[in-house]
């Protein structure tokens, strides 16, 4: 008896700090963009967008797409300034991510269902024709975009891409959170304080080899991901991931889009041969870029290698149909497309 009070004690007590917590990130990491509601399909989906710069003539804008375990913040502090120099941008927090709601679509986690809520979002606000880059989880979303609707977008670019299943399952904690009681149970009370202990290795393993920007937990808003509505979309999407690319993976072939295909060669996250370079061997026409001593986060780590790319994209310039390494003391590599 005395352990079942202690027990529910603990779990209350748990359950009020993830909670207070839970108060104090929303305080901390508020919405930094705008706002915009869908219809149709997405009758009343919320989603959280950032913005800068200004459309130019010739060059095209750009839309960003975050990776899982992430927001749009991780976009802010890296590609969307650079790139507003030169064009008008989009971040876009994916549907349950960030500040962004979830919706009531049933297939939500579907990386092309989320590409159809993006393109009507950009539509609304009068985005033509724009450049997709995909980071991580975000890649496959683009890249649904590019085969559902090619004549809406000037490029494509799976950044670090996770776009063909793979062999494995998904972290222990992903089933967990599925389950019906367990589930919420586990997110309220125990992923604020085990969020705490995993982000700094997780941090570390995402940027392996290289080291991630000082204070880059604090300046992306990391612990939003740890609330229980953003876990549980987190969760879905991760876990169902393989089984939507089983499917989407068999028509890369279609993509005729500009397309330019960057992964750092260490990256220990994404596998660039099962990825990267498959993607690159199924689009016809494609550029491939393999930055050699980089992990899972080159738009941190080679930022300046990213942004022309995108920017090559936008001015409408064809992508090099070779493979270009690009090695860490700037020599560069390139091997004409067989």
């Amino acid at each position: 008896m005395a352990f079942l009070i202690f027990f529910a004690l603990l779990i209350g007590a748990l359950a009020a700090y993830s909670a207070w917590t839970g108060f104090r990130v929303a305080r901390l990491f508020p919405p930094s963009g705008e706002f915009i509601t869908l219809d149709g399909e997405f009758e009343g989906l919320r989603l959280h967008y950032v913005e800068q710069g200004q459309a130019r003539p010739g060059i095209a804008p750009a839309i960003l797409i975050h990776g899982a375990s992430g927001n749009l913040r991780d976009m802010q502090e890296s590609l969307l300034p650079e790139l507003a120099r030169d064009t008008r941008v989009v971040a876009f927090d994916r549907p349950g991510h960030g500040w962004s709601g979830r919706g009531n679509h049933p297939d939500i986690a579907n990386p092309a269902v989320q590409a159809r809520a993006l393109r009507m979002a950009a539509q609304k606000l009068g985005l033509e024709k724009p450049v997709l880059l995909g980071h991580s989880w975000g890649a496959s979303v683009a890249a649904a975009w590019a085969l559902d609707a090619p004549d809406e977008i000037s490029g494509l670019l799976p950044l670090s891409g996770a776009l063909y299943p793979w062999k494995g399952s998904v972290s222990w904690y992903h089933s967990v959170v599925r389950m019906p009681l367990a589930g919420p149970v586990f997110v309220r009370t125990l992923m604020v304080p085990g969020g705490k202990l995993l982000s700094t290795k997780g941090i570390a393993v995402n940027f392996h080899p290289n080291e991630a920007p000082a204070g880059y937990a604090e300046r992306i808003g990391l612990s939003l991901l740890f609330r229980p509505s953003h876990f549980r979309a987190n969760s879905e999407d991760t876990s169902s991931l393989k089984s939507y690319l089983a499917l989407q993976s068999l028509r890369y072939d279609k993509i005729e889009v500009p397309t330019i295909v960057i992964t750092g060669n260490a990256d220990y996250t994404v596998s660039p041969k099962l990825h990267s370079y498959a993607f690159h061997n199924a689009v016809r026409g494609s550029e491939l870029i393999k930055l050699k001593g980089t992990g899972h986060m080159p738009h941190h780590v080679r930022r300046e290698i990213v942004v022309d790319a995108v920017l090559r994209l936008a001015r409408g310039e064809r992508p090099r149909a070779s493979e270009v390494t690009i090695h860490e003391d700037g020599r560069v590599e390139v091997r004409p497309r067989a």
